[in-house]
């Protein structure tokens, strides 16, 4: 939907003559008014062929990893997101509500990630489950979850990588060109709707600044920019399924 920018002006002048004096008194009233534009997409696509994707998925012969030690795997698409905000406080939010979805996990925090605060205890990532109902086994704290860091990038880059670290890449014109988070989940006591936001003002977002307002990048060209999933995989077990619902939630106020 596009709302087009529209201006008004209106004048009223009156002049008065009196009996004794000239005198004139002129006033008048001018009014602009703009609605603002706010246009969003979001289209997944397959890294491989880039034909449009219904899912968010991994290879299993890279994300079967036994071990204690997290790897970071790229999941098989990407997303295309073009964003035109041009409305005063519209934005756009990525997250999940893994403790809606799948009940009882407010209690649960995740480890799997290897950083234990509360900004990466998230009860959000890919839940270990089997058609949305957690087996008997579960334990929040372990084997629970994998978490799902987000890097977006101005470029297309299927060569992309993480360690799990949360990059920030800048120009030399210090415009971000690449920024990595953690999907979010709205239950968790850190989660907010700055950290979460993916466009708004400024267009695609790439961060935030100390006091919660986000920002976006001079480098991105035609309003568009590229996101790239890791899943930070450890202890799979022959047997698994994880998944999640991600919700990209539009505000246009």
């Amino acid at each position: 939907m596009k709302k087009f920018m529209s201006l008004a002006v209106a004048l009223v002048a009156a002049v008065v003559v009196s009996s004794s004096a000239f005198a004139a008194s002129t006033q008048f009233t001018a009014r602009a008014s703009f609605a603002g534009e706010a246009d969003f997409s979001f289209t997944l696509k397959n890294i491989q062929g880039d034909q449009t994707a219904t899912d968010l998925t991994w290879a299993e012969a890279d994300a079967f990893n036994m071990t204690e030690t997290v790897s970071w795997v790229r999941a098989l698409q990407y997303a295309e997101v073009v964003a035109t905000i041009t409305k005063a406080n519209a934005k756009v939010l990525m997250f999940t509500e893994n403790t809606v979805a799948f009940n009882g996990l407010i209690d649960k925090p995740n480890y799997n990630d290897g950083i234990v605060d509360n900004d990466h205890k998230a009860y959000g990532g890919l839940v270990r489950n089997n058609n949305g109902t957690l087996p008997s086994d579960f334990d929040g704290q372990y084997r629970g979850y994998i978490p799902v860091l987000f890097s977006v990038n101005t470029q297309k880059n299927a060569a992309i990588t993480s360690d799990g670290s949360q990059v920030l890449n800048k120009d030399a014109d210090d415009n971000p060109i690449r920024a990595d988070r953690f999907l979010s989940e709205k239950a968790n006591p850190s989660y907010s709707e700055s950290y979460a936001t993916i466009a708004s003002l400024n267009g695609p977002t790439f961060g935030m600044n100390a006091d919660g307002t986000v920002w976006g990048s001079g480098a991105v060209t035609n309003n568009t920019v590229y996101m790239y999933f890791f899943g930070g995989f450890a202890n799979i077990i022959g047997g698994d399924a994880y998944s999640t619902t991600v919700k990209v939630q539009q505000s246009w106020e």
